[in-house]
């Protein structure tokens, strides 16, 4: 399972209380995937809870001009 759900704290709390009630109904903790970026609270606070992460790199997309938008839509794997 992969939770895309960081960056702040009103993201991430919601997205780690999601993936503990599906550890508490038997997947493995192994098995639920957080998605996130290197500066989110993410990097710090999903492996504390024992989840795996992997960090992608992501740019902010709301509140820049079209040409931006276009180079971070392009830069997606």
């Amino acid at each position: 399972m992969a939770i895309a759900g960081g960056g702040t704290g009103g993201h991430l709390f919601p997205a780690l209380a999601v993936a503990e009630a599906l550890v508490e109904q038997g997947l493995a903790r192994s098995e639920v995937l957080f998605l996130g970026s290197p500066r989110g609270l993410e990097e710090r606070l999903v492996p504390r809870h024992g989840f795996p992460l992997e960090v992608l790199p992501v740019q902010p997309f709301r509140g820049r001009g079209l040409r931006h938008r276009a180079a971070v839509v392009a830069g997606l794997p």
